[in-house]
């Protein structure tokens, strides 16, 4: 093999295994294959058609004249070609067009490059590669498929456990509805990634599952708790993790969870950790927390008007706060939508 010919299956290889760690769903995995195939061919048009998980419905993702183009519906977007191919699994040679199923156990679906005819015809090492790094798109495709359903179980536990919290801890649980707005606002204010926000946004429905192991007697307490009473409810973050640790998913958010009660300045538990030492999900989730007990108010404590809410965000900053969650937050406050979301004057 050519030394070109070398590094260009090398680099492409590594474009594959790229994308698909760092892709969280179809529509970004298929968007950067469709780019990599016509970068790596030369062609005009790259197509890349994947099939769901329930084989019921198809994404079809286009590149064509450095445009992108998608559509998704079931099997009447399939072209009759497309069909053929997808329940014969063959694969189509042309001089300017390539054409192979993504087959791993099943046909997950099918890639397709196209040469202008003006353009010189595929040669021999284009087609061995070409249907090379279909075998290896065919194992990416596979494993997002297995991600998602993770993603899918994941979610329905999320879901069993925060509907066991709200009847055994009410007082543990965000209103949701108003402040998942809110952490996917102040999350694209900051500069959070993708997943970051995701586990944010899982962490902002757990953050309190330790404190199930808590006597009710505490957590339905009206009056001061006392120093003993509060170091049992000290416990919770840790006992909060130690229920997830086991899952594989929930990884990225248990330090988020470990770490909500922490303060900025260092006095907040259980680790007492200070300033940028706190996981940034943690600070969020900190400002997040508080603003919902002030704003809907809590059984054993009267809600504040936005006055006196800004008033106290902007008290505790340097202290109990990140300023620079604080400022961010501040500033997504003034915007229409969240206002709306809020009902907000």
């Amino acid at each position: 093999m050519k030394k070109h010919n070398y590094k260009t299956s090398l680099s492409t290889f590594h474009t594959i295994y790229r994308l698909v760690t760092t892709s969280t769903s179809t529509t970004n995995f298929s968007a950067g294959i469709c780019r990599l195939y016509k970068n790596t061919f030369k062609c005009d048009r790259a197509l890349m058609l994947c099939q769901h998980v329930d084989s019921t419905t198809f994404m079809k993702t286009r590149l064509e004249n450095n445009r992108q183009h998608y559509k998704k519906g079931g099997w009447s977007i399939l072209t009759s070609r497309e069909k053929e191919i997808l329940c014969q699994e063959k694969q189509i040679i042309l001089p300017n067009r390539l054409i192979s199923p993504l087959v791993f156990s099943d046909c997950l679906g099918l890639i397709y490059i196209k040469r202008n005819p003006h353009m010189p015809d595929f040669s021999n090492f284009e087609k061995k590669l070409f249907f090379t790094l279909s075998e290896q798109v065919s194992t990416a495709l596979k494993i997002l498929h297995q991600y998602r359903e993770e993603q899918k179980t994941i979610f329905s536990y999320i879901k069993s456990l925060t509907n066991i919290l709200e009847q055994f801890v009410p007082t543990s649980s965000l209103h949701v509805k108003s402040i998942l707005p809110l952490i996917k606002s102040l999350a694209k204010e900051l500069k959070l990634s993708e997943t970051e926000t995701k586990s944010l946004e899982y962490a902002s429905l757990l953050h309190d599952t330790g404190k199930i192991q808590v006597p009710h007697k505490l957590l339905n307490k009206q009056k001061p708790l006392t120093e003993e009473e509060f170091k049992i409810i000290m416990k919770h973050p840790r006992k909060g993790a130690d229920m997830l640790k086991n899952v594989e998913l929930m990884k990225p958010v248990i330090p988020i969870i470990l770490h909500h009660h922490e303060r900025y300045d260092g006095k907040g538990y259980p680790s007492r950790l200070k300033k940028e030492q706190i996981p940034v999900g943690s600070r969020i989730l900190a400002v997040i927390d508080a603003f919902d007990a002030m704003y809907f108010g809590r059984p054993y404590k009267k809600r504040l008007s936005m006055k006196e809410i800004n008033e106290e965000l902007l008290k505790e900053a340097n202290k109990q706060f990140d300023p620079a969650v604080v400022n961010a937050f501040m500033l997504i406050l003034q915007r229409k939508p969240i206002r709306k979301y809020l009902h907000l004057p």
